[in-house]
């Protein structure tokens, strides 16, 4: 049998949430049985009288030490996302990344399904896959993206309806007020109509899932103009694309037809952006493109399990 790490929601906000949780990681453990994996879920069996106090940050901690340890045996951990993905649940998730250990996202069909989120973004450093995930999960879904601004012309390798172009500087600084934010990148203005954003926000559960491409120094920036709505975690949905083998990437961007050293500059990028993702406060989810001729659809396949 496949030896599996099972990550689920422990700690709910009251004692009714607590015992929830706990029901629903035997389901989860159940159905990793029926997939033929054998399961280990610390948190059901450190959590039991007289063994670990997991209101005790201590002992909590001795909890978590002792999973990882477990994970170090496994063949994957998998994720189950019907009641939502704990700061707990991170950790371990990102703890996997850093081991090695392939992560799968589930939700289990006979529980009821989390909320479909208001916005989904994406974030990975270039040549990782983004455009390619988007593309494919745009066909796949009920979805949209939420049109930008920007002062360049378009490229072939643009999505339709991911920008308004050639938009003057002009105009950025007459309607600043209008924009979440405004960034500059390689002589280029882009912006984000605050409209489009909030709109989408406020039309939890009612409108059409919206997709968004960011990079990791504008998704903060989101986070905190929308914390004001309050549930940001439930109401949203961060991709993080991590980076493929070096040789992978190497290859991609030999594809593309960049020069050597654009190439270098590339790679080292997308060492400092994934080693800065593991470390931040932000809640990825984490995607792997990492196989040429299956990794966007398997990528697509992880992201459909939060819609």
């Amino acid at each position: 049998m496949k030896l599996v790490i099972l990550e689920s929601p422990y700690k709910g906000n009251n004692y009714e949430g607590t015992e929830e949780n706990i029901r629903f990681a035997r389901l989860c453990m159940h159905d990793c049985f029926l997939r033929g994996e054998a399961p280990f879920a610390s948190h059901l069996l450190y959590t039991q009288e007289r063994v670990l106090d997991d209101k005790i940050p201590t002992e909590r901690m001795l909890g978590i030490e002792a999973g990882f340890a477990w994970k170090e045996k496994a063949d994957a951990t998998v994720v189950y996302v019907n009641r939502g993905v704990s700061k707990g649940m991170h950790l371990g998730i990102r703890k996997a990344i850093v081991q090695g250990q392939p992560i799968l996202y589930r939700s289990l069909s006979e529980y009821k399904k989390a909320t479909k989120p208001a916005i989904m973004t994406i974030t990975g450093a270039s040549g990782v896959g983004k455009t390619s995930i988007i593309r494919r999960f745009l066909r796949e879904q009920d979805s949209c993206l939420i049109t930008s601004f920007t002062s360049r012309s378009p490229r072939p390798t643009d999505i339709p309806n991911e920008y308004a172009y050639n938009v003057s500087q002009e105009r950025f600084e007459k309607c600043n007020a209008d924009f979440l934010w405004i960034v500059s990148a390689h002589g280029n203005t882009y912006g984000t109509p605050k409209k489009a954003v909030f709109n989408a926000f406020s039309q939890f559960g009612s409108s059409r899932l919206r997709l968004m491409i960011l990079t990791p120094e504008v998704l903060p920036l989101l986070c905190n103009r929308l914390t004001e709505f309050g549930d940001y975690e439930h109401r949203v949905v961060s991709f993080y694309v991590l980076s493929p083998p070096e040789d992978e990437l190497r290859r991609r961007l030999n594809t593309r037809g960049d020069d050597e050293a654009t190439i270098r500059r590339r790679i080292d990028d997308c060492k400092r952006w994934d080693a800065e993702a593991l470390q931040s406060d932000i809640p990825y989810v984490f995607l792997s493109n990492n196989e040429s001729d299956v990794g966007i659809e398997k990528a697509v396949e992880q992201m459909c399990v939060f819609v």
